[in-house]
C-alpha cells in the first residue's frame, strides 16, 4: 500500500497504528495475521513490513475517528474529528465512503 511520505515515516517510528482505508474489494480481503507492504510514494525504495492485528469496520470516516486518538491514525495531536474527516476527504469522497464504508486496519 502506498503512503505518502509523512504517513510513512509515522507508520516507520510507530505512532501510527491504525492504517485509514476505504472497505472496498482489495481491503475485503485482508485479514488478521496477513502482512502488509507499505511503500512511500515519494520514494519506493522506501518500504516497510507491518502485521495486520485487527480490522474493523465503519460506516463513516467520523465513526472511525471518534474511536482513536488522532496521533494513532496520523493526524495531529489537536485534530478534533471534523478536521480529520475534512482531511480524509481530501483524499477519498463522501461518494465513496458511502458507497464502501471504510476500514481501520491495525498495524
Amino acid at each position: 500500500m502506498g503512503l505518502n511520505s509523512d504517513q510513512f515515516e509515522l507508520v516507520f517510528r510507530g505512532t501510527k497504528t491504525i492504517e485509514i482505508r476505504l472497505n472496498d474489494e482489495k481491503r475485503r480481503r485482508l485479514h488478521v495475521g496477513d502482512s502488509i507492504y507499505f511503500y512511500n510514494v515519494a520514494d519506493e525504495n522506501q518500504q516497510l513490513v507491518r502485521r495486520v492485528k485487527s480490522l474493523r469496520q465503519f460506516s463513516t470516516f467520523a465513526d472511525l475517528y471518534s474511536q482513536y486518538s488522532p496521533e494513532s491514525v496520523g493526524s495531529a495531536p489537536e485534530d478534533d474529528v471534523a478536521q480529520m474527516v475534512a482531511d480524509t476527504y481530501t483524499i477519498y469522497t463522501p461518494e465513496q465512503e458511502k458507497q464502501w464504508g471504510v476500514l481501520a486496519i491495525g498495524i
